[in-house]
Order: structure tokens, then sequence, then C-alpha cells
């Protein structure tokens, strides 16, 4: 039973032994009860322009089976801006969240179910929903950061309400984490009952290419909490490049018909038409791979002096791939950007100028070489680091941008080509690549079952890196984070 509000003094904020135990992935042993039942939870994400909510139960163990039972989410409209506009969002958390809350209150497991096939299920207590009794979830997961501070701040309150309210605790995360362990949700996902014995996928260490329009990483991911960022951008993030590039290359009345802003995804369509069955959407398509048989007729570059080859059209304009004369852990995209913007722009009558196969050629072009600054950093990376080549088996793509097939193709030929056919590529399925809660849940799970929990006066952070050596200390590095008495 969770204790009373006025016993959260008697808990003790974590040591540095303590935080040193997770980073080097040794969690501290927690309560023998925890280890009985299965877990419930809900959780909220508002870092952004997406409202989200889920509710996930996890059977007991390091090796549990997971159960979705809600996870929906409300996106802004912010079309009008070409963009996400913070104002807008914020509305639509304050219209959306509350509504979604109580829809997925009704998605709870009935007090006599025990989902994922746990002795005991919720956190021992029941609430009633529409007169219905239900399971009480075990503890409320939400985004502490990085992201908009208002925003942010809209989920956490709603987050604290329920965990005050229910008497259960708080787990504020980090949502550049839940990126990174969203494949491990889906490995739980997947588990049929009875749970297999073998362990959720994939196992530490790995690599993350974390690509969404606000961040672009490289991360070697060590434990649950220790992420160290091995290359990052200097400008701007790859999602928003792909936006940008889209909205010089599309032509206008595409735009204008689309129904968000999401204009990356709506220039992977366009530049590859065939790749997509007539039938399918991007927000449908369950798989992050090009159908069986699609041929890009792309060729890996073979050699570092291949990856920065200026790329020559047949329309007598070129590309200088990005950082073409540094061989430094670091992305930029925001040149590459510039460069774009003056092909499309340089026609006497505009954008509007450019004959739709040139357009096409042109978003093939922009897509190949940001993806494939995208592969040369991880190729640096082994090369940099050359124990990572011995101890990473598996390099998991994350982030809206992890949705891209082509980018997934680019990366797959690429570690192939240059000696890394070893390393397993991985992505979370479309739906679980952009901003959800699912993701949430399943960071609350891994950081709860390690004996981690938030404390109620946690406020939100519009900074956070993951990484233990940045300003903020890594996961476990702001405060707020309590150790569960034993």
């Amino acid at each position: 039973m969770r204790p009373p509000l006025a016993a959260l003094a008697r808990w003790r904020t974590p040591s540095l032994s303590a935080r040193r135990a997770l980073l080097h992935g040794d969690p501290a042993p927690t309560p023998a009860a925890h280890h009985r039942r299965t877990l419930l939870t809900l959780a909220i994400e508002t870092s952004c322009d997406d409202t989200c909510v889920a509710v996930l139960s996890k059977s007991p163990g390091p090796r549990g089976r997971g159960t979705l039972h809600f996870n929906r989410k409300v996106t802004s409209d912010s079309t009008a801006y070409g963009g996400v506009y913070p104002p807008v969002a914020l509305r639509s958390h304050d219209a959306h969240l509350a509504p979604l809350v109580a829809e997925a209150l009704a998605s709870l497991p009935p007090v006599e179910e025990h989902p994922g096939g746990g002795g005991g299920g919720g956190g021992g207590g029941v609430i009633t929903v529409a007169g219905v009794p239900r399971q009480k979830p075990t503890f409320v997961t939400v985004t502490r950061g990085p992201g908009m501070s208002a925003n942010l701040a809209s989920g956490l309150a709603t987050a604290k309400g329920l965990a005050a309210a229910w008497q259960v605790p708080l787990l504020a995360v980090n949502h550049m984490q839940a990126h990174a362990l969203t494949p491990r949700l889906v490995s739980a996902l997947d588990r049929s009952p009875p749970a297999p014995s073998s362990p959720i996928r994939p196992e530490y260490p790995f690599l993350t290419l974390l690509v969404s329009g606000g961040h672009t990483q490289l991360v070697h991911s060590r434990s649950l909490a220790d992420h160290r960022v091995l290359a990052a951008s200097a400008d701007v993030a790859v999602g928003d490049a792909l936006d940008k590039a889209a909205r010089h290359i599309l032509p206008h009345d595409m735009l204008a018909s689309h129904g968000d802003v999401m204009y990356g995804a709506l220039l992977e369509r366009f530049a590859f038409p065939d790749s997509f069955p007539a039938s399918s959407s991007s927000s449908s398509s369950s798989s992050s791979s090009p159908p069986r048989g699609h041929d890009y007729e792309y060729s890996p570059p073979l050699r570092r002096v291949d990856e920065i080859a200026t790329y020559a059209s047949p329309y007598a304009w070129t590309l200088t791939p990005p950082l073409a004369a540094s061989r430094a852990l670091s992305y930029s995209f925001a040149g590459l950007g510039s460069q774009i913007h003056k092909i499309a722009s340089s026609r006497a009558g505009g954008d509007d100028a450019m004959p739709l196969e040139e357009r096409r050629c042109l978003a093939r072009a922009a897509m190949r070489l940001l993806f494939e600054h995208l592969a040369s950093r991880v190729l640096l990376a082994f090369a940099a680091r050359p124990e990572l080549g011995d101890a990473v088996r598996t390099l998991v793509v994350s982030g809206g941008v992890a949705s891209n097939r082509f980018l997934m193709h680019v990366l797959r030929r690429t570690l192939d080509a240059r000696g890394f056919a070893h390393v397993e590529l991985t992505a979370p399925p479309p739906a679980l690549c952009t901003d959800n809660a699912a993701m949430i849940a399943w960071t609350g799970m891994e950081m709860y079952e390690a004996g981690w929990e938030s404390a109620l006066s946690v406020r939100p952070e519009r900074k956070w890196s993951i990484d233990p050596a940045s300003d903020e200390g890594g996961i476990l590095g702001l405060g707020g984070w309590v150790r569960r008495d034993e």
C-alpha cells in the first residue's frame, strides 16, 4: 500500500552510490512485493504538440510481458502557421488532456482481471469508473522534459493530481530516454504468454540514433539510466531539415491539402511514391521497412571519399554533403537546407517554376544526403571507439524520422557495405516512432522496477540531457528522484 503523502519526508533522495549502481547496469533490488504482482500505469505525454495518454500493464520480472490497454493522442492543428505553434499546442492540451484521461480510465482492467498474466493486478486498490470497479494504477507516469515548459507543465500537473488523489507514486521521466527504450516496449508487447525465457530486447549496450523534429543525437545506451551522447546536431534537427526541405520542394497545392505539419513524411511519399501501396497511408502503415522487393535504386557509399562527394544532378545543380571537410562527431543540417532553398528559388518564376520530375529528383537527393550524413557519424563513432564494435550489436533508430523507410534502407545498406552487417537495425512501428504515451509508460515501468519514483514537487524541465556528463547530470542528475524503502 502506498504510504500517505505525509510519509514522503521519510523517503530518501538517491545517494551517489545508488546512482552509480543504476548507471552501470546494476539496479538496486526492488521491494519483494513488487516482484509478485502485475504493474499497471497510466501515462501522460505533453512535451510538444501531441496530447497523449496510455494505459500499460506488465507482468512481474525483468522479462515480463507488457499489455497496452489504451494508447491515444490528439495533435494540435498548427497548419495555419506552417509548423508547431506553442500557444495553439498548449490550448490543445488544455482542451483534450482531461477527456483523454477520462477515456483511458474506462480501459483500466476490471478488478477480476489480472493483466499481463501476473499474480494480482494494479496497485492493489480499486477505483470505480462509471459504476464499474477497476484496478487502480500502481503509479502514474508523465514526461518531465525536455520539451516546451508550459506544455510539459500541463501534463505534469494532471499527473501529480492523479497520483495524489489515488495515493500512488509518480514517475516523471525523460522524453529522450523514452524514445531510446521504445524498442524494448515493442519487445515486451510481442511476448506471448507464458513469457519466454529470452530477455527483452535490445539488451544493453546498444547505439541509439534519436531523430526527430527537435533532436538529432547518436547515443551510446549503456544501461537503463546511462546514455552517453556521442554526436549531436550543431544547428537544426534532421526532422526540422526535412520539413523545411519539403516546404521548398513540394508543390504548393500538395502542401496546402496536407492535413498536418508533418511535411517530412509527405516529402518521402512524394519522392518514392512506388514504395507506398495505394491503399496505405503514412499513419496507418505498420512497418518502417519498404515493401518486400522495393528497389530504391540506391547504392551506398563504399568509402569515406564517396560519402563526401558532391552530388551532381541531371538538372545542372549540385548538392554538397554536410560537414564534407570534417570527421568530427557532430551533425549539421542547416547548410544543406540553404542549398535546397537556393536551388528551389533560383527559377525565374520562383518555386512554382520547377518541373515535377526535377522536384522529385531534388527530394530524393536531399533525403539521400541527409540520411548518409546520419549514417556517416555512426561509422565514425565505430572507428573512433573500437570497443563499440566489439560490444554493440544493435542500432536503435527512434523518434519521428525513424518511420522514414528510405532512412532505414540507407542505414541498412550502409552498415552492410562498410563491415557492420552483424549490427541489427531496429525501429519501432511508425505509430510508436512519433511522440506517444506508451513509450512514457514503458520508461516508467523500467524506472519503477529499478526502484525509482519521483517527488510530487518536481518541476518541468525544458532542457534535460540524458548524458551524465551534461550540465543536468543525465537521467538521475536532476533533483526529485527518490528510492522506495525496502
